[in-house]
């Protein structure tokens, strides 16, 4: 699970919208073929042979690893569908740590414990967020589906893996806006678009989404609080790195670093996710996996 966070010493801004590749530069199958001058790309260095399409440098989003956004509303009814929108959730690491429990009238969402991101998260906290996500995603996509729901958090104090428990019935309920924009939602590591700071506005908007007794949004906005935060991010970055028992599990056991590990695991940490341009993505994919002393400096480069 990822914080984006904006450099000490900056205006608060919000992400761009646009590429990071600059106009007229965009990197596409068409203009590689073009400077290649053959029907197939292949770079050549060190002795080594990387051929583009082997590492999905022109399939980026596609793939049996990427069928769920575009299965998610199925045509067919019943309770499944709300599990196909649950799936979808934000979830640390790209873990997936859930398992469901699917009858026509109940769903249990479990905690699959087998995937959780050991001393990354050892009080679980990051996975819990991650389930409490799809338990929210679940719950948009039923009023879409015509039920209504009665939710059980921790039903059974026997089962610590057993999260929530969701009853189903057939009726009607409002359905969110926000449950269209479950397969919109996705992890932005691009750069900030410095010219567009964060209005007033749009950060009192944000702090009503928490106006709750036990949640509060808490702003960082002068430069002496940016700079106080972005320092604390900085050293916990180093320490992060420096403790190789959590950094594995960034550069080792969650890294899909092939395009065939992306769709046969079709879970974990990816090159496309990683906020590249896509010249540095499409390179990256080709060449040979860097040394994890190579991933953890261009980690603390871009905290």
């Amino acid at each position: 699970m990822s914080i984006e966070t904006t450099p000490p010493g900056q205006e608060e801004v919000v992400p761009s919208t646009s590429s990071p590749t600059p106009p007229g530069k965009k990197f596409s199958r068409r203009k590689i073929i073009a400077l290649a001058g053959t029907g197939t790309f292949v770079l050549v260095a060190g002795g080594g042979v990387w051929r583009a399409a082997d590492q999905g440098v022109f399939s980026t989003g596609q793939g049996p690893a990427y069928e769920p956004w575009d299965d998610w509303r199925s045509t067919t009814k019943g309770p499944l569908n709300l599990v196909r929108a649950a799936i979808l959730a934000a979830n640390p690491h790209n873990s997936q740590p859930w398992l469901f429990h699917v009858t026509p009238t109940q769903i249990n969402l479990f905690a699959d414990l087998s995937r959780n991101l050991g001393a990354v998260d050892p009080f679980l906290i990051e996975m819990h967020i991650g389930l409490g996500a799809a338990l929210e995603n679940l719950l948009l996509t039923a009023a879409a589906n015509g039920y209504i729901t009665q939710v059980a958090l921790s039903p059974d104090a026997t089962d610590k893996a057993l999260v929530a428990r969701i009853d189903l019935a057939s009726g009607s309920a409002p359905v969110s806006n926000l449950y269209t924009m479950i397969p919109q939602r996705h992890t932005n590591r691009y750069p900030y678009d410095t010219t567009r700071p964060v209005t007033t506005t749009t950060m009192d908007a944000l702090s009503v989404l928490g106006d709750d007794p036990d949640v509060r949004v808490i702003w960082f906005a002068s430069a002496e609080e940016r700079t106080s935060v972005g320092n604390l991010m900085v050293e916990a970055a180093n320490a992060f790195v420096a403790d190789k028992v959590q950094d594995n599990v960034d550069t080792g056991s969650w890294w899909r670093g092939t395009w065939q590990d992306v769709q046969q695991q079709r879970d974990g940490i990816t090159l496309d996710a990683a906020g590249l341009s896509d010249l540095t993505r499409a390179f990256g994919k080709m060449l040979p996996s860097v040394s994890v002393e190579q991933q953890d400096s261009s980690f603390l480069q871009n905290t």
